[in-house]
């Protein structure tokens, strides 16, 4: 089975392309059409200061099987999708995830709407998450929501991100209209307003739901429209 870049892509990321289907993944009870884009290295796996070496992220165990009953999840990366699937296997997870897209190398964000195109998958009931701003949003469309987690040197735990997941479930299935709604909410957070990675954050605020959290609006000249992002 191959997976084919659609033109708008494949003009700006030649490398990327699709992994064969994982036989051993758990058959997802969910739509079909929600779906979880998971960055592996600093997301997925992020780096043990104390070993020197990357880890899994804390909570995995309990709470990526919590997930697959409510989404289809996959893994994206700037990896070879081999090496990608050894670590994964390696580190006990590779079982919670349908496939796994690698060479993934664009100079903004990862064709998520494309791989969204070949699954199936609604991109306005998907989110993405990782742990680098300019490259873990969306290239190429803009329903796309990403929670960046794992930031300022802190690992966070799984739990923190299905915590999320379903906070914003719970203002709207959509996850751009849920998004709208917590930003419609949140205290002014002009501290962070401006320059970042190359592009801008040109809104932001601040919540607290159980869980701190800002809401960012980024805007680079590589992208079409602002990107909605969630930081933990």
């Amino acid at each position: 089975m191959g997976f084919i870049i659609p033109f708008f892509w494949a003009g700006r990321n030649r490398k990327a392309k699709f992994m064969p289907h994982n036989d051993s993944a758990p058959s997802s009870s969910a739509t079909g059409r929600d779906v979880l884009l998971w960055d592996l290295a600093g997301t997925l796996l992020p780096w043990d200061e104390t070993t020197g070496r990357p880890g899994v992220l804390p909570g995995c165990d309990e709470y990526l099987p919590e997930l697959c009953r409510e989404f289809r999840q996959y893994v994206t990366t700037g990896d070879s999708c081999g090496g990608a699937r050894q670590l994964l296997a390696g580190f006990e997870i590779l079982e919670y995830f349908e496939d796994v897209y690698g060479d993934l190398m664009g100079p903004v964000g990862k064709p998520y709407g494309a791989i969204l195109q070949a699954v199936g998958g609604d991109p306005a009931r998907s989110l993405a998450v990782g742990d680098r701003l300019k490259s873990d949003v969306a290239a190429d469309t803009p329903d796309v929501v990403t929670v960046l987690i794992n930031q300022d040197g802190r690992t966070h735990n799984c739990a923190m991100v299905a915590f999320l997941v379903h906070l914003l479930r719970r203002k709207n299935a959509f996850f751009p209209a849920a998004f709208d709604t917590l930003m419609a909410g949140a205290d002014p957070d002009p501290d962070v307003l401006g320059e970042a990675q190359g592009g801008e954050i040109t809104a932001a605020g601040r919540r607290s739901d159980g869980l701190s959290y800002r809401l960012w609006r980024f805007e680079h000249t590589l992208l079409d429209e602002p990107r909605r992002v969630v930081v933990i």
